[in-house]
């Protein structure tokens, strides 16, 4: 077999591969005489049909079934023999022909991964942040539990900040009307929507009443034909709820798997689940950092444009989930440069691990299963359930790898360490992640 790759540009590699004639004439007799061994033909015996009567019975589907498992085996053969490493599955320009005495030929294109240069994490500069949890923030996220744990009640007066108010509105656009018919529904948490002049005007209303307003939708609207847009909007209030909070005692506290319903005991545990996000957003912000001075350093590295591609769908997937609309193949190249960057660090990450022998621990993959299982009260049964589901077991030791190769880039870099607050700490790793 002799193959030839051409270099077209990029990441981009075009491989012609050429098979001797004979050895594919050989595979199609082949294939032909084990179908002749079983073959039921009017006329003739089983085992006893003439090989040129299977030919003109059998040869077409036999030669495309020949054709295709000669391409595949020798694609992969000629991929190990150039030692490619494919970013993605080859395309094969077109399906070749076997034609007698001739060679049998065929060109395929293959995008590759690119070659990363030696990481010097020597050069690496970090800013660590670390805090401390303390017993305001265990009354914070008790606060929160209750605001959780809420109920909602009907009132017939006008809405406050606090309030939740289900509204159904229209809205007239340049472009149109929002929705064509009918009116859309819509709750608004008062006082926390960034909506302020919607809340304005909703705020003058009690349940069952309309109005008419000149609004203008925030950018980050959750209905793209009006986000950013002005209109005229046409309002009715559903109606107006009000917020009751539940009482921190003993059933309040069984309820969470706490049976002693002892208040010392939840602080307890609610202190360990600050320790784990606490642990995780620290994480996050060194990763970040870490990424980012690796992505400034390889600035110039090119990333495959398939695997770009496939995060950008990932991530409009992902938007369109969390807003409750079908994705829009439209806005996909606004993810691009978000979809760029994770790529890249995603190689990087890998490279890093490679080209330093670091590889997944299987203890802390056991350590991070057994940590996400003991949120849950049937722990037994979730960390069984990640061990037998292949995909959140990839995913767990995708993370822990993460992990590893940070915890290693820290060992090498030059890192400063900052004291902060367990809340500044939580909202800056939650900003890092806007950029990753």
């Amino acid at each position: 077999m002799q193959v030839t790759v051409e270099n077209p540009g990029g990441l981009q590699r075009r491989l012609t591969v050429q098979v001797p004639a004979g050895e594919v004439q050989q595979q199609i007799d082949a294939r032909l005489r084990e179908i002749g061994k079983t073959a039921k033909l009017k006329g003739f015996r089983p085992g006893r049909v003439p090989m040129k009567v299977l030919q003109q019975r059998f040869g077409p589907s036999v030669r495309n079934e020949v054709v295709s498992k000669t391409v595949e085996s020798s694609l992969m053969q000629a991929i190990q023999q150039e030692s490619l490493k494919p970013a993605a599955n080859p395309v094969i320009d077109s399906m070749p022909e076997v034609k007698a005495g001739k060679d049998f030929e065929f060109t395929a294109t293959i995008e590759v991964m690119p070659e990363v240069d030696t990481v010097d994490a020597s050069s690496i500069k970090i800013q660590s942040m670390d805090a401390e949890i303390t017993e305001g923030d265990i009354d914070d996220m008790l606060n929160t539990l209750c605001e959780q744990r809420a109920k909602w009640e009907e009132v017939s007066r006008e809405p406050k900040d606090g309030d939740q108010v289900l509204i159904e509105y229209a809205a007239e656009t340049k472009d149109g009307r929002v929705p064509e018919e009918g009116m859309a529904k819509l709750a608004i948490a008062m006082g926390q929507s960034g909506f302020d002049k919607l809340e304005a005007e909703l705020a003058k209303l009690t349940a069952g009443g309309v109005a008419e307003a000149k609004l203008k939708f925030p950018d980050d609207f959750r209905q793209p034909a009006l986000a950013g847009k002005k209109a005229d909007v046409s309002l009715k209030i559903d109606s107006v709820r009000e917020k009751h909070m539940p009482e921190i005692d003993a059933e309040f506290i069984q309820s969470f798997g706490i049976e002693s319903g002892d208040m010392d005991e939840m602080r307890v545990e609610v202190r360990k689940n600050l320790e784990r996000e606490l642990k995780s957003a620290r994480l996050t912000l060194l990763k970040t950092q870490i990424l980012n001075a690796l992505l400034e350093a390889h600035d110039d590295l090119e990333v495959p444009a398939g695997l770009v591609q496939q995060e950008a769908a990932q991530l409009l997937q992902a938007q369109a989930r969390q807003r409750g609309i079908e994705p829009d193949p439209a806005l996909l190249p606004q993810f691009s440069e978000v979809a760029g960057k994770r790529v890249k660090s995603g190689l990087l990450i890998s490279e890093i691990a490679r080209q330093n022998d670091i590889v997944v621990d299987g203890a802390k993959v056991r350590e991070a299963i057994e940590s996400v299982a003991s949120t849950y009260e049937q722990s037994r049964e979730v960390v069984q359930m990640y061990y037998n589901n292949p995909e959140l077991l990839r995913s767990v030791e995708s993370s822990v790898l993460e992990e590893q190769v940070v915890d290693w880039v820290l060992e090498h870099a030059k890192v400063d360490a900052e004291a902060t607050s367990f809340k500044e700490l939580i909202n800056a790793a939650a900003k890092s992640r806007q950029g990753l």
